[in-house]
């Protein structure tokens, strides 16, 4: 994936709101080797990073995964195919192509890494997540075009360039990302930041720092560039780092609770103490955390187990989407009963904080009073969208037309930003589409 900055996430995508969950069995690993010598088509890299994208979840993440194998696969797969159709006359062009080693290489790893002790893939919310390179967008599609070549599409261009694109025009220039003590322009190349005005190198240990993310990947930022602690040493939750421990241990602290603190720990087995589920072994939660107070204070301490079935009593929490739940995938803990339950199905009552419902675009459509909605399709136009948990913490679906106002009305309102004006989604403007600028700005653009 491209940096930029330092960062390894692009720069002009827009985290999600919605959750996707749930696990399938693995599909056999196919060799680079054997795939370097043939097309890959779509549908076959769909299925196949779906299917390994589920069993991470389910494998590692089970507090976050809330639909069923079955479920969860199905879904993935629709959602990388839906991804996939704007870039087709691409591929078809040979601008783009699927890069099998590195489809080969995600599968191995979201099928047998140890599970890092983090936020799962596709979290709500911007912090660093796992295998963030096997996505389309991000590592599973090879740009051919080079410097000052026509683009259509971000991933036409060859790594260390971007495709950026005027005002005036769908097509783009593929551009080369500043070098050492350029200025910064359209961003940095791979291992090197900006300094506000000139590229310039990651720091390095005990240079002073205000985030992680200026610091090699190796360190966190702890006022200034340190190694990840050691077993037994005081941590803290890091947004910008996996984990701010050394690898295979995790940090034993609640997420979100201002100025709290925890331990780097081997993650505990079963009826073990825990402070959050990455404090559990793999396929274990932290269970019967009690998130009354949350997140003005922590809950205490929960026990690490399996995650419960149906029927098994469980607490509530309207943070359910950041923090997750103790029931098993393919259930959700119900707000009526404090049961595990199965998942809300189209034109059944839902939580619209948790996003539980089962179905591919299938969303749980705020009401507009309190947190209570139905399985349905994208909201329309003047209907609510989205549920305020906290200053900082929203949950929104998707809107038919226009975009999901989620700072003020928490309703789905018609584009009005005019041509050039600074925008966040296509939905905002007259023309229908916001586009990366060479002033590193996303601006509205005319229609193509």
């Amino acid at each position: 994936m491209t940096k930029i900055g330092g960062m390894s996430r692009a720069w002009w995508l827009i985290p999600s709101a919605v959750l996707t969950l749930g696990c399938p069995a693995p599909t056999p690993v196919v060799d680079a080797g054997l795939d370097s010598g043939r097309e890959l088509f779509a549908l076959e890299v769909c299925s196949r990073i779906a299917a390994a994208k589920c069993e991470l979840k389910l494998r590692c993440y089970p507090a976050f995964s809330r639909l069923s194998r079955g479920e969860c696969i199905d879904q993935t797969q629709a959602a990388c195919l839906a991804e996939y159709e704007p870039m087709a006359a691409s591929f078809e062009a040979k601008r783009i192509s699927f890069d099998a080693a590195q489809l080969s290489s995600c599968e191995r790893r979201l099928t047998s890494s140890a599970c890092p002790p983090s936020f799962p893939p596709d979290y709500p919310l911007a912090v660093a997540q796992p295998f963030d390179d096997c996505g389309l967008q991000t590592g599973l599609v090879t740009g051919s075009l080079g410097s000052n070549d026509t683009c259509v599409h971000l991933v036409e261009c060859a790594a260390g360039t971007l495709c950026v694109k005027g005002t005036t025009s769908c097509q783009g220039t593929c551009i080369t990302l500043s070098q050492l003590d350029e200025p910064c322009g359209i961003g940095c190349a791979p291992g090197l930041r900006c300094d506000g005005t000139r590229c310039t190198y990651l720091k390095t240990l005990d240079e002073t720092c205000t985030t992680s993310v200026e610091c090699e990947p190796d360190l966190i930022c702890l006022g200034s560039c340190r190694p990840r602690r050691k077993l037994g040493e005081r941590c803290r939750v890091d947004l910008d780092r996996l984990s701010p421990c050394e690898p295979g241990l995790a940090c034993d602290v609640v997420p979100f609770v201002d100025g709290l603190e925890g331990t780097c720990i081997v993650p505990r087995g079963e009826s073990a103490d825990c402070k959050f589920h990455w404090s559990c072994r793999a396929g274990l939660v932290c269970a019967d955390l009690s998130w009354v107070g949350f997140p003005a204070s922590a809950p205490a301490a929960g026990s690490c187990r399996a995650p419960d079935g149906e029927q098994f009593s469980c607490p509530q929490t309207a943070y359910a989407a950041f923090v997750g739940d103790q029931c098993a995938a393919g259930l959700t803990c119900r707000d009526t009963t404090n049961q595990c339950s199965t998942l809300p199905e189209r034109g059944q009552s839902c939580t619209p904080s948790k996003q539980n419902c089962s179905g591919f675009q299938v969303s749980c459509k705020p009401s507009g009073s309190g947190d209570v909605g139905v399985c349905t399709g994208p909201a329309s136009e003047g209907e609510t969208c989205a549920v305020r948990i906290d200053a900082s913490r929203t949950v929104a679906i998707p809107c038919a037309s226009g975009f999901c106002e989620k700072e003020v009305t928490l309703r789905c309102r018609a584009p009005y930003l005019r041509l050039n004006s600074i925008c966040k989604e296509d939905g905002e403007c007259l023309d229908g589409r916001c586009v990366p600028q060479a002033d590193m700005k996303l601006r509205c653009a005319p229609p193509c």
